[in-house]
């Protein structure tokens, strides 16, 4: 069970009544204020550019890739197996061919060999016999592999995006914004971004042109990529996105085309988020599971129908690693909350990032369930599996939940670790199996260590936030404000998606959709004459505790909805806020459970509401503790759940037909807890963790020495 509500800050106090007045508020909450630069945000044709001889190194590299094909020489281009990677390399290929240049490619393993031009490759690499390497996405930090190449003759440009390290490779060029000296305007390129600029200046050069399908191709992969690989969507990528779509409305690339008409579904509109849930998955699938060779002939074949038996093998790879992401998703959770799990380890002792760990989980997964772990229990995650080439060692990969700095609390027990890499969200590391358990004590230690200096007793975390744009009212909420809204796209980092916040609306009806992992609103505001519909994703667990008539205030976006041939606005949401009860044990919760938390008595509690006796609400009667543990075996049975006092109180009224308070819910959850009949861990003041232990003994809960502290606490 997942019951949390987030803070809500808004980037603009003003309130707006409709769409004429919205993208006005959106463009100046982003800074864009100037006639040029709006234009230019705005335009579907033009927007910001920049000369690819702006590069460091850019202008050698064409003359030595000019000379080589010029001399027939042979040219390895050397990529990654991710969607950034694959469409880098296909970028060059598809450009190299066009000149009938000597032009071989190699994708690295990610099992096998890892991530980058590493040792383990070396000997395929110096197969090949190549007189140019081309690295695109990948080689800025491989220092000892370049001068291996140089040491045997071989000229080696490196085109990369990723942060460099205190020396550069030494190859014959570096094409990478990220360098100290760096010239160029623009350093959040991604890897297909940096490879469409090199072969921009080859074009513009002119000794070997690019042809405009090569170049419409280049963009199509560029942009996709730009999605893929979550940089900042502002800027030159901004630019290089929208002639992807305007591109890929009639696409270039034949894989590209072949796609999308297997996956786009009529009516529905080409966007960053069709491409990110839907496109890029399938790339990436084949480097996780097997090798890149299907999203490489995807991109790289002419022949319609091989293009489609790529895309089918694609679309199976991806079927396949969301059943193993499933698998392993499940035993991990399994293994969390098996009541056999240290009590130590138990989510509701520690504060620091979870950890878990499969001897047989397949390594391309371990990040993306890291990730779904961190997001269902709200807490940073490591997953780790044995490794595929270092014997005895674990490899994990981590995510991190909030404004948690998972990279730092690694580099801070680094002397426990093989090696480790990553940056502040997500991190890959390598552990000894003897040393797991020394590694788990330490990132505990450490991470508590981070969270007081920090003054924190928990993981307060961004993702608790909502950065709203303004308020939107009722009226304001129409299909015209949502085509305001759509100007802005692409959406993305540097340029989220726009959310707002509507108060005081009224529910007129409620329903469950997905087998109760979504719902579905109605709403009205309190004039009953306008009707909205909203739809909250993952949010199955608000079922049961609104109702029909309840007064709610909603963060959401705004989006269109398709169906049988007709359009209509539809809110997505962020967060749902029921009103609460006015009376102090609701509206001041916080401060009356930090004042008994601190070790103030309940009767002096109670003088902080004059004109309002609020005795009755504090302790719990049996009832209020029956209804309690009923609700939450219910609705939370065994596993960890994670819910906000004030919900779970209007969950346990609504069901059970009783009033509470979050006050009185806390007192229950903590007489449970010593009665052992469930592991409880206080988040905040106001949100708890806590699950059922197994127990087959009936329990007293007078016999709690907790429980007659509360029952007695008179002062």
């Amino acid at each position: 069970m997942l019951l949390t509500g987030k803070n809500w800050r808004l980037s603009a106090s003003q309130k707006v009544g409709d769409a004429d007045t919205l993208l006005d508020v959106l463009l100046k909450n982003r800074g864009i204020t100037e006639g040029q630069s709006v234009e230019q945000f705005l335009s579907e044709d033009d927007g910001i550019w920049h000369d690819p001889f702006l590069y460091n190194d850019m202008r050698k590299a064409v003359d030595i890739i000019n000379e080589t094909i010029d001399n027939h020489g042979k040219i390895l281009v050397y990529g990654d197996y991710d969607c950034d990677g694959v469409t880098a390399t296909s970028i060059l290929v598809r450009y190299f061919r066009s000149h009938q240049a000597n032009v071989q490619y190699i994708v690295p393993h990610r099992a096998e060999h890892g991530y980058g031009l590493t040792e383990k490759i070396m000997d395929k690499v110096v197969e090949k016999h190549p007189d140019l390497v081309i690295t695109v996405d990948c080689g800025v930090t491989n220092i000892d592999t370049v001068q291996e190449l140089k040491n045997r003759g071989i000229k080696v440009i490196v085109t990369d995006h990723h942060n460099v390290k205190d020396e550069l490779p030494p190859a014959d060029c570096v094409i990478c914004a990220k360098r100290a000296d760096n010239t160029y305007p623009f350093i959040d390129l991604c890897g297909a971004g940096v490879a469409l600029k090199l072969v921009e200046a080859l074009g513009k050069d002119g000794t070997h042109k690019v042809t405009g399908n090569i170049w419409r191709q280049a963009i199509e992969l560029a942009g996709l990529a730009t999605i893929a690989d979550l940089v900042s969507v502002t800027n030159e990528n901004r630019t290089i996105i929208k002639r992807a779509f305007k591109s890929m409305k009639n696409p270039s690339n034949v894989g590209v085309g072949i796609m999308n008409e297997m996956l786009l579904a009529p009516g529905k509109t080409l966007d960053e988020t069709f491409i990110s849930f839907n496109f890029v998955p399938r790339i990436n699938a084949a480097g996780r599971l097997y090798d890149s060779a299907d999203a490489l002939k995807l991109f790289l074949e002419n022949n319609p129908t091989e293009a489609k038996n790529a895309a089918q093998d694609l679309t199976r790879e991806n079927d396949e690693r969301k059943e193993i992401e499933a698998k392993v998703f499940d035993e991990a959770r399994n293994q969390l909350e098996n009541p056999s799990r240290p009590e130590k380890w138990s989510l509701t002792n520690t504060c620091g990032p979870i950890v878990v760990y499969g001897k047989d989980w397949h390594q391309g997964v371990l990040g993306i369930v890291a990730g779904k772990l961190s997001q269902f229990y709200g807490r940073s995650a490591l997953v780790f599996t044995d490794d595929a080439t270092e014997p005895g060692c674990a490899k994990g990969s981590g995510r991190a939940f909030g404004d948690f700095d998972l990279y730092e609390c690694l580099e801070r027990i680094s002397d426990k670790l093989v090696n480790f890499g990553g940056h502040k969200k997500a991190a890959g590391l390598l552990v000894r199996k003897s040393d797991m358990a020394a590694f788990m004590e330490a990132l505990e230690k450490e991470a508590a260590k981070i969270f007081e200096e920090k003054g924190r007793s928990g993981e307060e975390n961004e993702e608790d936030a909502i950065c709203a744009e303004c308020e939107i009212l009722p009226e304001g909420l129409d299909f015209a404000s949502y085509r305001e809204v759509s100007k802005l796209r692409p959406f993305g980092i540097g340029n989220p998606k726009p959310i707002f916040v509507t108060y005081g609306l009224v529910i007129t009806n409620i329903a469950q959709m997905s087998a109760g992992a979504h719902i579905r609103l109605d709403l009205t505001d309190k004039t009953g004459r306008i009707t909205l519909s909203a739809v909250g994703f993952g949010m199955g667990d608000y079922f049961n505790i609104l109702r029909a008539g309840d007064r709610i205030d909603i963060a959401y976006t705004l989006n269109e909805y398709s169906y049988r041939g007709e359009t209509s606005l539809s809110l997505h949401l962020e967060d749902i806020r029921p009103e609460d009860p006015d009376s102090f044990m609701w509206k001041k919760a916080d401060i009356a459970e930090k004042l008994y938390t601190s070790g103030l008595a309940m009767d002096q509690i109670a003088k902080m509401a004059p004109g309002e006796d609020i005795t009755k609400t504090m302790r719990p009667t049996p009832e209020q503790y029956g209804a309690c543990y009923k609700a939450i075996e219910k609705f939370g049975g065994t596993a960890m759940s994670t819910v906000d006092l004030g919900l779970l109180a209007r969950l346990v009224s609504n069901n059970y037909d009783i009033a509470i308070t979050p006050f009185q819910v806390k007192r229950c959850l903590e007489v449970f807890a010593d009665c052992r009949l469930i592991r409880l861990r206080t988040v905040t003041p106001l949100r708890v963790c806590f699950n059922i232990l197994q127990t087959g003994d009936k329990v007293k809960l007078s016999d709690s020495e907790v429980y007659r502290r509360i029952q007695g606490d008179q002062g």
